[in-house]
């Protein structure tokens, strides 16, 4: 049996419930990224599909650098026509390269110059689980993509970081696509070009995000103000999503946008995170009507709009700030719903939509009961993110210690 077993022996809550990824499996410990990639994904289809199934528990010591890893033509960067998202008046805001819909059509043209490795993606194939070990574990500069078909796997304990920070459509830290069972827990993202999480057109289903931190701070803003903009955006068909303890701090919107194109059906319930300090579009935005929110038992702190109405593209959510009356949270899901609270926050938009609700009421055993926010509001800052199971983590790099390197 692994010496990780105690840390496999976690059990994520929501959606993801009964994800086991890599199990008890051998420790692999690679100590190269092309180590590291091998780890995650072994083989493939001749679409370049993920297609390792095998049960693998990946710990991560150290932090692996992709930057400048990718070279062609005798350069890790391209230089090529793109333009200027949003010039900031006092500079640091974000260029871009031309991505999806035309972005660049109505912008002022720049030349974009950005590093080859942010665009491709370290794919993670089936039944695996990624771990860091102690405070100083993570990815640099390239994202994560579970999907094609990839399922149950677990990412704990990582810093997910520096994927071309200046340049919108410049990568993604994690991309979630035709995938179900995947828990992500106690990880940071910070200084990302584009999405820190997002879901393809493809569904993402049974999914949990746990008690991450998502770190807006950033030099290269597309708001002007420091904050990054794209936290996490829902797309895909039929996902289910619990957000669960989660810290999100110092961004600008899309926490999350949720709802795509077409008949994209989303359910997602927020419970027990706190959003702290979040300007222009705030946090949570339901677009698109077949998007249904249940948001229960958060804390807003210094936050512009906690729920952003647009009602160019009206969405659903369920999101109650004082005690609801009535029946109906008892009716869609067996027990009252729990109030969110907000301290310095923007009260223009209160949606208690029913159908919202009434979505989660075959869902029931994956939802998560919440505490109050003012709990969650005390402890969620300071436990939530990479590095604080430190102790823990160092003695099971310790155990681990003997087993080769592959």
């Amino acid at each position: 049996m692994s010496p990780l077993c105690s840390w496999a022996d976690a059990r994520p809550e929501g959606f993801a419930k009964g994800v086991t990824g890599g199990g008890n499996a051998m420790v692999v410990r690679p100590a190269t990224p092309d180590e590291l990639k091998t780890a995650l994904c072994a083989t493939y289809d001749t679409h370049g599909q993920c297609t390792d199934d095998t049960p693998r528990v990946i710990a991560l010591d150290h932090t692996f650098d992709f930057r400048g890893s990718v070279i062609s033509n005798g350069s890790a960067q391209v230089t090529e026509a793109g333009c200027m998202a949003n010039a900031c008046p006092h500079g640091g805001g974000q260029w871009a390269i031309d991505g999806a819909n035309h972005f660049c059509q109505s912008k002022p043209p720049a030349t974009v110059t950005y590093d080859k490795a942010g665009l491709q993606r370290l794919k993670v194939g089936s039944n695996k689980t990624l771990i860091g070990l102690g405070s100083h574990a993570g990815i640099q500069g390239m994202g994560l993509f579970v999907g094609g078909g990839s399922h149950n796997v677990i990412v704990r304990n990582l810093t997910l970081s520096d994927i071309n920070p200046r340049v919108v459509w410049g990568g993604d830290a994690l991309t979630l696509d035709d995938t179900d069972g995947v828990w992500i827990d106690h990880d940071t993202f910070v200084r990302i070009g584009r999405q820190m999480v997002v879901t393809g057109w493809g569904s993402a289903t049974h999914v949990t995000l746990s008690n991450n931190e998502f770190d807006g701070r950033t030099p290269y803003s597309a708001t002007c103000d420091g904050h990054h903009y794209w936290v996490w955006l829902f797309l895909g068909h039929h996902d289910t999503l619990t957000l669960v303890g989660n810290y999100v701090h110092d961004t600008s919107g899309r926490a999350p946008h949720s709802g795509g194109m077409g008949d994209a059906d989303v359910r997602a319930q927020l419970v027990n995170n706190v959003f702290a300090h979040l300007s222009y579009q705030g946090a949570i935005m339901s677009r698109t009507a077949t998007s249904h929110l249940l948001v229960e038992g958060n804390a807003f702190v210094d936050v512009a709009h906690p729920l952003f109405n647009d009602t160019r593209q009206p969405g659903t959510a369920f999101a109650p700030f004082t005690q609801a009356t009535g029946d109906a949270c008892r009716v869609a899901i067996g027990r009252p719903c729990v109030v969110n609270q907000q301290h310095l926050s923007g009260d223009d938009y209160r949606p208690e939509d029913v159908p919202a609700l009434a979505a989660f009421s075959a869902y029931r055993e994956y939802l998560v009961t919440p505490q109050p926010a003012e709990i969650a509001l005390a402890q969620v800052p300071a436990h939530a993110g990479a590095g604080h199971l430190t102790e823990r983590l160092t003695q099971l790099r310790r155990s681990t210690s003997g087993f080769a390197k592959h």
